[in-house]
């Protein structure tokens, strides 16, 4: 890939040295959607949100240009594309991003819509006409090599910033918003923030194209084929890196010139059968046929403790009077537990018991409806979960949830490089070395058995660096060797000052691992005390084995 990308820029910055006036044009279209193919892919590559607005940002770039060029210097004017651009998918990411899937895209949609129609209205009611002349003294040669270099740094930002601690952030974001939460990722802002940038890259584009036409109306501006030809040459491409976006815009345009040129009442249509193909056949784009690089393992990490040293003043974790109700259904009632410094505590009770809500409940993962959590000292009930887990209270999923997108890691790489940057990387081999997953650390969730799933889920909680650590039913599955080893590594935890709240089904493990344990039935509080005196309760016999065997 570093090839293809060395010649095409090769390709791009000669051509006008030895292309005709056509290769030129053609070049300079290449470029455009490659740069706004970058731009694009760089957010929803890993934020999973496909939007259709490219071309109410390209055209605020645009029209800062024919509004302004005549007050303002050109290149000021770049900037003034970016921050309207910027600007306005910052308002509208804060009242829209919330939402997923369709909704986006068609809201999206809309807004280049939306915003075309406003433009044409302002231009002819107030400005007596629609459109404006652009005359800025430039070269096409010039404009070429200006666009060629905003290619080239809008593919270098977006390479870098998805090899970022933040960048692999926002994949984990598109994976799995709730694990990405529990692992201190702050998802909205960042994709808000994410979503605000690359649109005001696509303002640069269009303020540096916008000498290319001298007279530019909202039509030609706001033209909607823009965004879904960007997307396609994005898709195209592979939406695993900008440089995606490289490969997919010459075929792109060749293929729309082509059926532009032989077929100008069906080209729309014959694109929209190109497209699909493309997604049939190529989910992951050309990028898909490159082969991505292993990674290499550094000698050795050091053991370090895991806990967040001496252990708090004030206590640890105090719940008191929790509830949760879904509808009619009350998971939690009047819920009061305590987890105390270097202790583990178990939480036991039948299927639908409550146990994974109560988890739910303090991890942030759920509000309550009444009831308060206290951690560290401090109230923090509501709280989102990535401020707990940057608090220091990590958790596990009863059915494991990983990130595709990310490696082994990567996983563990991420939650670290959140909180202590300098030490992430040598941390993150050190933890994956204790669990054993060191010598897949280039492997993708996927390809893991399911035991080093659940081993790598422990490693991302563990890279919290956490106070509290919340296990639901981490042990389950595990053939009795596994156990035994589970066990030690828990017991091992303890040792470090990482105390631990169990939900769990497996008595042996209760007794041999818990200070404590708290009996759930029907989302109320049975019995809870030391584990031998709790576990001969006749009320929890009776819970567990039926009337007949109390």
């Amino acid at each position: 890939m570093k090839a293809y990308l060395a010649l095409f820029f090769l390709l791009a910055f000669s051509l006008p040295l030895w292309g005709s006036e056509y290769l030129l044009s053609a070049g300079l279209s290449v470029l455009l959607y490659a740069t706004l193919g970058a731009a694009w892919a760089t957010f929803t590559g890993p934020a999973r949100h496909l939007s259709l607005a490219t071309s109410a940002f390209f055209g605020i770039g645009v029209y800062a240009v024919a509004l302004g060029h005549q007050s303002l210097p050109w290149p000021l004017l770049w900037a003034l594309g970016f921050l309207g651009s910027g600007l306005l998918a910052l308002l509208v990411g804060l009242a829209t991003l919330r939402l997923q899937g369709i909704y986006f895209t068609v809201f999206t949609y809309g807004l280049a819509e939306l915003v075309r129609q406003l433009v044409t209205w302002t231009q002819r009611n107030l400005g007596g006409s629609v459109g404006s002349y652009v005359f800025v003294e430039v070269s096409p040669e010039t404009l070429y090599y200006i666009l060629a270099s905003l290619a080239l740094l809008t593919w270098g930002l977006g390479s870098w910033f998805l090899q970022s601690r933040y960048g692999l952030a926002l994949w984990a974001v598109g994976d799995d918003e709730t694990a990405a939460r529990h692992a201190g990722v702050r998802a909205f802002g960042l994709r808000v923030l994410a979503f605000a940038l690359t649109a005001g890259a696509m303002g640069v584009v269009g303020a540096v194209v916008a000498p290319r036409w001298v007279y530019v109306d909202p039509g030609l501006a706001f033209n909607p084929s823009l965004s879904f030809l960007t997307a396609i040459a994005a898709l195209l491409g592979g939406l695993r890196n900008p440089a995606g976006a490289f490969l997919g815009a010459p075929p792109l345009v060749l293929l729309h010139d082509l059926l532009s040129g032989r077929f100008p009442h069906h080209a729309t249509a014959l694109m929209g059968l190109a497209f699909i193909l493309l997604v049939y056949f190529l989910p992951r784009g050309l990028l898909g046929l490159f082969p991505e690089s292993a990674r290499k393992n550094p000698a050795p990490a050091r053991a370090r403790r895991l806990g967040r040293g001496d252990p708090p003043p004030k206590g640890l974790l105090e719940a008191q009077g929790l509830r949760k109700a879904f509808g009619g259904l009350v998971a939690v009632a009047e819920l009061g537990l305590e987890v105390r410094p270097g202790e583990a505590v178990g939480l036991i009770g039948p299927n639908g018991s409550g146990k994974t809500t109560a988890l739910g409940l303090l991890a942030g993962t759920l509000r309550p409806d009444r009831g308060r959590v206290v951690f560290l000292g401090q109230e923090t009930t509501g709280l989102p979960p990535e401020r707990l887990a940057r608090m220091g209270l990590a958790r596990t999923f009863q059915q494991v949830r990983l990130f595709p997108s990310l490696d082994v890691y990567q996983h563990v790489y991420l939650p670290l490089s959140l909180l202590q940057p300098r030490e992430a990387r040598e941390t993150a081999w050190g933890i994956l070395s204790r669990l054993g997953l060191e010598g897949k650390a280039h492997l993708y969730p996927a390809s893991l058995p399911y035991l080093d799933q659940k081993r790598l889920e422990l490693a991302r909680a563990l890279a919290l660096s956490p106070r509290l650590l919340l296990l639901d039913e981490w042990l389950a599955g595990l053939n009795p060797s596994e156990l035994q080893e589970a066990l030690d590594l828990l017991h091992s935890l303890k040792e470090e000052g990482i105390s631990l709240l169990l939900v769990e089904h497996l008595m042996a493990a209760i007794r041999a691992l818990c200070d404590r344990v708290y009996v759930l039935s029907f989302g109320e509080l049975l019995a809870h005390g030391p584990p031998e005196a709790v576990l001969r309760d006749p009320r929890v016999v009776e819970v567990y084995l039926g009337v007949e065997h109390a």
